[in-house]
């Protein structure tokens, strides 16, 4: 059989006849497994630190995995992807995810120190074998699948296939098409939801958020395809069409005499591992001739969980340029105080489900007044998200927050409504 020169692992077509081999001959009281795992942003630290340390990191996960209790048989079919055959006999299901958490944990705690500008994470699928019967091939495809839903969550030390999975994959293979169309057709819908400033009971600004269109004419909502675009990274291209989209209607309003509102336009983190972020958006906002004051580039809060710095230098150019940049979802993670004082942004827009929960009691009240308090000493403009009750606009108001966005004022709507309703003052 042939190795791979690599890891010494097996090439996968050996793979799966030894591994066919070795199920048939199990106990049918054994539990036999097929894991999948790779390591998530693995093309960052390749880039950021040669090939060579990644490929290291490939050998040492092969290793791992090796010299594991019940390891049988593993290939690496490609990169930094990892297959392997496990017999964890009478554990329970409980009992090895446990182990598996262990085992990920210590193998990121080992290479702490060599990438430390990475935040190593292994992405892990498994499939529990039915029978010594099953097909491995489809036991790998199914392992695949389980990794692939979970790709780049830092809060789960695997996922475990199952029908629920196989159906959500089978509801995701129908937005990609859908959205192909759209952006073919430009018929991808962006709506405006109004931010206002209590102080002035005015709409001061927008955020741009984007519908597709179902062929039956349904409304699909974006907690149902911007997940299967980021996973694709196709959520690119919708990113880039909202920008041209914005860019474009700015223009417009100031042609036809009317007092534009400040847009923000979300990006994905995805685009910050693009060397020429930065270039590419001013060239294409230069085309335009409009004032940077009227755009916000918004990011979430998650972003700088990974790559902090690679993230914190774009962000620092787009300002230089003139552009104002927010954090979205903030509060939603556990160091966001943390982040205050390194991130150079202009605004902090609290999470809506932060704003929530701590509204409800004393002590997260104190926590909200304590938090915008420390914003605005620091001269951070700050927007509360999710108000929904005048309740609510009253006491983040008299907290120190007067910018805020929620079904209080308005949901998101098409543009032409955001038009009608509230761009009707001439310049």
């Amino acid at each position: 059989m042939e190795r791979d020169k690599l890891t010494g692992l097996l090439l996968f077509n050996d793979f799966l006849k030894e591994a066919s081999d070795k199920l048939a001959e199990c106990n049918e009281k054994d539990t036999m497994l097929v894991i999948s795992t790779d390591i998530t942003k693995f093309k960052y630290i390749n880039r950021l630190y040669g090939y060579e340390a990644g490929d290291r990191l490939i050998q040492q996960l092969a290793e791992i995995c090796v010299m594991q209790d019940g390891y049988i048989v593993a290939c690496r079919p490609y990169s930094d992807h990892i297959v392997s055959l496990f017999n964890i006999g009478q554990l329970t299901w409980e009992e090895f995810e446990e182990k598996l958490k262990t085992i990920q944990d210590d193998f990121v705690a080992q290479h702490k120190t060599e990438f430390p500008k990475a935040s190593l994470h292994l992405n892990t699928g498994v499939h529990v074998i039915e029978s010594k019967y099953e097909n491995i091939a489809s036991a790998i495809d199914k392992a695949n699948v389980a990794r692939r839903s979970v790709k780049g969550n830092y809060n789960v030390p695997c996922a475990r296939y199952n029908q629920k999975i196989e159906e959500t994959k089978e509801g995701d293979a129908k937005i990609i098409p859908i959205f192909d169309k759209a952006l073919e057709d430009k018929t991808i819908l962006v709506y405006f939801q109004p931010k206002v400033s209590v102080s002035e009971n005015a709409v001061v600004g927008a955020e741009a958020l984007t519908r597709l269109r179902d062929d039956d004419g349904s409304i699909i909502p974006p907690d149902l395809f911007i997940n299967v675009l980021e996973n694709s990274g196709k959520i690119l291209e919708l990113d880039w069409y909202v920008m041209r989209y914005v860019f474009g209607k700015i223009r417009q309003w100031l042609d036809e005499g009317k007092e534009p509102k400040r847009v923000s336009i979300n990006l994905s983190k995805l685009h910050f591992y693009y060397d020429n972020l930065v270039t590419d958006i001013i060239k294409e906002f230069d085309s335009y001739n409009i004032s940077p004051e009227y755009v916000e580039f918004e990011v979430t809060e998650s972003v700088f969980f990974e790559e902090a710095q690679l993230i914190i230098n774009k962000i620092e150019k787009l300002r230089e340029r003139g552009f104002r940049v927010s954090v979205d979802d903030f509060g939603a993670g556990y160091s966001s105080l943390n982040l205050i004082g390194i991130l150079p942004v202009d605004i902090i827009k609290l999470d809506k489900g932060f704003i929530k929960n701590s509204l409800g009691n004393k002590k997260g009240k104190n926590i909200i007044k304590g938090l915008i308090s420390i914003l605005n000493e620091i001269d951070m403009e700050i927007v509360c998200e999710g108000i929904e009750t005048k309740e609510e606009e009253k006491i983040v108001y008299e907290f120190g927050c007067d910018s805020m966005q929620g079904f209080l004022y308005d949901k998101p709507i098409p543009v032409e409504d955001f038009e009608k309703k509230y761009v009707l003052k001439t310049v």
